[in-house]
């Protein structure tokens, strides 16, 4: 007869679950921070106190694109 937590997915390490609360509260920031400047992502690192590179990539992770603040 087959235990009941056999079949269950393993749970999150708590490692996991603060990497992934981390990755989405930088997420938000990213949004925030682009919201704020319209989508000017020079602007937008320096009010992150991150470099301009750096902002670039995390975007590029979270699928986050500037043209979506900006105002027409």
């Amino acid at each position: 007869m087959a235990r009941a937590n056999a079949t269950r997915e393993p749970r999150p390490s708590l490692k996991e679950i603060a990497d992934r609360a981390a990755a989405e509260a930088e997420r938000q920031a990213i949004r925030l921070a682009l919201q704020a400047t319209r989508g000017n992502k020079s602007e937008a690192a320096r009010l992150l106190r991150v470099d301009y590179k750096t902002l670039y990539l995390k975007m590029k992770r979270y699928g986050i694109e500037a043209e979506e603040f900006r105002v027409s």
